[in-house]
């Protein structure tokens, strides 16, 4: 409520000339908030701002219902600004925020987790933002009251069974020991500097010491590699998982497991996040985990379907002459020959545009490919893309 004011105060007095939709979601979960949302709605019509009831529908989860019930509410609401070409803001807080960052320092998380949610991010191509997240809950309701208007507080914000409602209630303990909230938050924005430069110095370590080939795989030379510091050297290796993995589930101590294998195991291979790394030489061949992707064909048959994303590693653009066609790994496709060089389990997760005349395209050059579709790796990092020329 406060963000809806705030917002068409802003852009009222501004002279802003875009329009301010507002994203009611019902979950459905409580009886109550079908009227919720349209008090919602009610309040929105009076600042002169649109509302858009979400409904979550489908089967509820009986366990986890607040990360789900979360990635529901991103769900519908980057849905409906995507269709609008919009941004999304949210409202959370000073408070949310340090509850995040006690909720990640449960479960070990390093910098990144620790550095808590950005104030500016991007989700599914879309523009996140979170303008009050060095607000104080209390700030908030001081407003609205000031601007004489109410809110409703949700009870399921006063159930322990959840795990934030069981830190807020702490964090009560905790201001007894000068462990405030807002000490808390200031915390989280400093680790979000030191985040922002190791980002910018593992990207230099990728340009000196990893190379991506063909479009397809990289290479990491070991000896440069293993100067770099060894939190760069984790980093890089969630870089890659994020440009090769297919979408999978990263995670800090996966990475950290690569990591001590690249520097002292000697066995030839090892899995992480949808990825293979091998040894050969003195180099790690870092690819996409063959294994993992879907064998079915993706169909692309008209001028809807010139562009479609693969594996969640290609975008891969096909000229309306080439339709219709399909895409598909090209472990399943025969009449193709792996060129030379590139090795065998990064050929078979490979993409092939195969068309209803025959014809072959892949993101590397080989025997019978010819040249059509472009291939365009989606995941990289900014170092990443440069090296790749993509």
């Amino acid at each position: 409520m406060a963000l809806m004011w705030l917002a068409a105060r802003w852009a009222r007095e501004t002279g802003w000339p875009g329009k301010l939709l507002v994203g009611v979601v019902d979950h459905g979960l409580r009886p109550e908030a079908a009227d919720e949302a349209k008090l919602v709605q009610r309040e929105a019509r009076k600042l002169g701002l649109k509302p858009h009831v979400l409904k979550w529908t489908g089967p509820h989860p009986r366990t986890g219902i607040p990360a789900a019930a979360r990635e529901a509410r991103y769900e519908l609401l980057f849905g409906l600004a995507g269709k609008c070409g919009a941004i999304v803001l949210t409202a959370h807080t000073q408070a949310d925020q340090a509850e995040t960052l006690l909720m990640r320092l449960a479960r070990g998380s390093g910098v990144d987790g620790l550095a808590g949610m950005d104030i500016h991010s991007m989700r599914n191509g879309i523009e996140l933002l979170r303008p009050l997240l060095g607000v104080s809950r209390e700030r908030l309701r001081a407003t609205l009251r000031e601007a004489g208007l109410s809110w409703i507080d949700d009870p399921t914000n006063e159930n322990t069974a959840h795990e934030r409602v069981r830190v807020r209630k702490a964090l009560g303990v905790l201001e007894g020991l000068g462990l405030t909230r807002e000490a808390i938050a200031l915390s989280a924005r400093r680790l979000g500097r030191a985040r922002a430069a190791l980002e910018v110095a593992t990207g230099g370590l990728m340009q000196v010491a990893v190379r991506i080939e063909a479009n397809s795989y990289a290479e990491i030379e070991l000896e440069r590699w293993l100067h770099g510091p060894a939190e760069l050297q984790v980093r890089s290796i969630m870089e890659l998982a994020r440009l090769f993995g297919g979408g999978q589930e990263i995670s800090l101590s996966g990475a950290e497991r690569v990591r001590d294998w690249m520097t002292g195991e000697r066995s030839r291979a090892t899995t992480f996040a949808g990825c293979r790394f091998a040894r050969r030489d003195k180099v790690i061949i870092a690819g996409r985990e063959p294994a993992r992707v879907d064998p079915v064909p993706v169909a692309m048959c008209g001028a809807g379907s010139r562009s479609v994303v693969w594996d969640n590693r290609y975008e891969i653009a096909v000229a309306a002459r080439l339709l219709p066609a399909e895409v598909l790994p090209a472990a399943g496709v025969k009449e193709l020959e792996r060129p030379r060089g590139i090795p065998d389990f990064v050929w078979r997760g490979l993409p092939v545009v195969k068309t209803a005349g025959g014809e072959l395209f892949a993101p590397v050059e080989c025997a019978g490919a010819g040249q059509g579709p472009v291939f365009r790796l989606i995941q990289a990092p900014m170092q990443v893309r440069r090296q790749a020329g993509t």
